[in-house]
């Protein structure tokens, strides 16, 4: 037991999991009237996802073939007067892509990318597209970005690329290498075997050659010591575009403490290596006009990173030089948190006993699946883990289940006293059980991103009644008819569906499921659109076209429009009808067998959009809720 003890006090010092807040929380039934009362954590519900809404972004503001969105981020801005949740992807240069592939095009002229495309995450277009925003960007231009390899030389005689809508303007910055004599010219001539490099007389005496141009690699360059984030994101500061990249200080040296699960952490994870004691200690920013890297030393207890700020002095800035602006979009890192959930649900307890029965142990939940069940009855598993959490025990052996990844939200605290949410990241536990057959939710672990509590970690103990966990919530929702029959038709004959992340909204005393759904015509993956949402509270689960449909049909008496659907709307009043997936104009004076007749035309018109190539998913769509409608509106005078 002392050795024990030992284990559970270093351990969560090590992880920084040992000043944890936790608060009891209790749910209760909520009512219509309670959601109006309490309808801003549903209006700042996420439902553009990053992984799925890449590709579209890339369709409508992709502009040409040699640009590229590689990744979409999530962050926030002020929106409309109201801090919202933004999905963001920057505009890189895509090498390959480039016409007429001479050296002067590849090294010359397409020498950078241009400008972000961002719209908010918590509303769409009523054909479910993204509403694109503009962030203030006032210099465009990216000459460092992700994945960016190869050189440019900036400063030549050759006019660069303009980006669209722009005039071509020489780069300004001092990030590249001057070619300012013979001797270095020849010197990069021979280093990348081209001759050009000497021979052009393009290049001039004030022109550089940008090398690293890869947002990791700048700083991996600067700072080899430090383990880097995977996922570097990009933000508005001022009007320039910044890259943040966060960078870790790591030893598997701390006494006493556990080795880190690393089991689940993203592809290309700097924590990918064996440690056991982990600190975010610096925030890396890049500069994507100039390059210029600013390391800040964030956490000033940390006694590795103070060795290396003694090491180098003039290496880091401190932390009270960070710009308001630019610490307003920090976030905190997705791969620091997976561990720290990783560990907390073995490591919470404070008492030796405890934590060595066993009896008490949380696992993070097991995730949803991310798409709906396929012919052969099996499920794709959703995460974006490169493998498997093990199960929280000592003598357990590893389970096959996949577990839920951590997303980003403006989180509500339960029984909130303000409307007011925190930007933070959250992930849901669950009961422990050796067979992974405990599936209720037992806790919520939230951490804050805001400037005044970043790094705040919150453990929200749910007690008895427990509630349904992400995993059942995601079979209700298969096994509702309502639901099936609606996505069964969308994910064959030419198209797919695929689910976003399980958002778990706290309203009032309640917890409310919420989730998008997304459809790809196959062959066109970049075609994707925000078709349906569906939720769950209880043991209801409703699928709808928008957010404000299914809350109403969860609560009804609900009718509060949140505002989650904009543009091409029509005038035409209309009416929820109880228990319906779909919303329908009123149709008074018609018989029930007019109005079979009716849907069954809608049917036969939906079908034929389907058939088309490529199908007509706008139409489908409104044509077979219109002829749902019509069905329940005929069952319904039947009845009465």
């Amino acid at each position: 037991l002392p050795y024990i003890e030992h284990n559970l006090v270093a351990t969560k010092a090590a992880f920084n999991i040992d000043d944890v807040a936790q608060e009891s929380l209790t749910f209760g039934p909520i009512s219509a009237a309670d959601v109006s009362a309490n309808e801003t954590p549903l209006r700042d519900v996420r439902q553009l996802d990053p992984l799925e809404m890449r590709d579209r972004f890339a369709l409508d503001e992709g502009k040409t073939s040699f640009y590229a969105i590689r990744d979409l981020d999530v962050d926030r801005y002020v929106i409309d007067g109201r801090l919202q949740q933004v999905i963001l992807g920057a505009r890189e240069l895509n090498t390959d892509g480039i016409p007429n592939r001479t050296w002067v095009s590849r090294h010359l002229i397409y020498t950078h990318g241009c400008g972000l495309v961002a719209a908010p995450a918590s509303r769409v277009t009523t054909d479910g597209r993204p509403t694109y925003i503009d962030l203030g960007v006032k210099t465009p231009q990216l000459y460092v970005g992700e994945g960016l390899e190869g050189y440019s030389i900036v400063g030549t005689n050759q006019i660069e690329q303009a980006c669209p809508d722009t005039k071509a303007t020489p780069y300004t910055g001092t990030g590249g290498v001057r070619l300012s004599s013979p001797v270095r010219r020849v010197a990069f001539a021979l280093n990348f075997g081209e001759f050009n490099l000497f021979g052009s007389n393009l290049i001039s005496q004030d022109s550089q050659i940008l090398l690293q141009r890869d947002v990791r690699s700048r700083v991996a360059k600067i700072a080899p010591f430090l383990h880097l984030d995977a996922d570097p994101y990009a933000v508005v500061v001022n009007g320039q575009v910044k890259w943040v990249l966060d960078a870790f200080t790591t030893t598997n040296r701390y006494p006493y403490a556990e080795s880190a699960n690393i089991s689940q952490l993203t592809a290309g994870s700097g924590l990918n290596h064996s440690f056991n004691y982990v600190r975010n200690s610096v925030k890396a920013v890049v500069d994507a006009y100039t390059g210029k890297v600013t390391l800040y030393l964030m956490d000033t207890k940390d006694p590795i990173a103070l060795m290396w700020n003694a090491a180098y002095p003039d290496l880091f800035a401190k932390k009270s030089t960070v710009p308001a602006e630019l610490s307003a979009h920090f976030r905190y890192p997705e791969d620091l948190f997976r561990v720290q959930t990783n560990m907390f649900g073995r490591y919470q307890f404070d008492d030796a006993t405890l934590f060595f029965n066993r009896d008490a142990a949380w696992s993070v939940s097991q995730a949803p699946a991310n798409a709906p069940e396929t012919a052969s009855g099996t499920t794709s598993l959703g995460t974006a883990a490169t493998g498997i959490a093990p199960v929280d025990s000592i003598n357990a052996t590893d389970s096959s289940v996949a577990r839920f990844s951590p997303y980003f939200s403006i989180f509500h605290e339960p029984n909130a006293k303000t409307d007011i949410g925190q930007f933070s990241m959250v992930r849901p536990f669950v009961p422990f059980s050796a067979d992974d057959s405990r599936k209720e939710l037992r806790s919520m672990m939230v951490v804050s991103s805001e400037p005044k509590t970043y790094g705040k970690i919150t453990v929200y103990d749910i007690k008895s009644p427990l509630p349904a966990g992400p995993a059942t919530v995601s079979a209700q929702f298969e096994s509702e008819p309502a639901i099936s029959q609606t996505i069964t038709p969308l994910d064959q004959r030419g198209s797919r569906v695929t689910y976003g992340d399980m958002q778990l909204v706290p309203v009032d005393k309640g917890i409310v499921y919420i989730r998008s759904m997304f459809v790809q015509p196959d062959g066109n993956e970049k075609q994707v659109f925000v078709r349906k949402i569906l939720a769950g509270y209880g043991d209801r689960s409703v699928i709808g076209d928008s957010l404000t449909s299914v809350i109403s049909q969860l609560f009804p008496g609900f009718n509060v429009n949140l505002g989650d659907r904009v543009g091409g709307s029509s005038s035409t009043p209309t009416t929820t009808i109880a228990g319906s997936p779909v919303t329908v104009a009123p149709i008074a004076g018609t018989t029930p067998a007019e109005l079979l007749r009716q849907a069954e035309a809608l049917f036969a018109q939906a079908d034929a959009a389907l058939a088309k190539t490529p199908p007509d998913f706008a139409t489908y769509q409104a044509k077979l809720s219109q002829a749902r409608g019509l069905v329940q509106q005929a069952l319904a005078t039947v009845k009465g």
